[in-house]
């Protein structure tokens, strides 16, 4: 079994974020691709809003998730 496991994982570098989200489980995990579009989003719009300024080198910005 351990022969067959690094078999399959030679020559591909699976991404955790990736194998959390395929777990069959109880809870559903966001994509981490749409994460990442989400993300982007957010720093599209404070760049706009704020003369192109990254949000993510702001260290006072904070974020509120009730």
């Amino acid at each position: 079994m351990t022969k067959q496991a690094a078999f399959a994982l030679r020559e591909r570098n699976p991404d955790v974020l990736s194998c959390i989200a395929n777990l069959s489980n109880d809870e559903v995990f966001t994509p981490p691709q749409l994460a990442n579009r989400m993300l982007d989003r957010v720093a599209e719009a404070w760049a706009a809003d704020h003369d192109g300024a990254n949000i993510w080198a702001n260290s006072s910005v904070r974020f509120l998730d009730p």
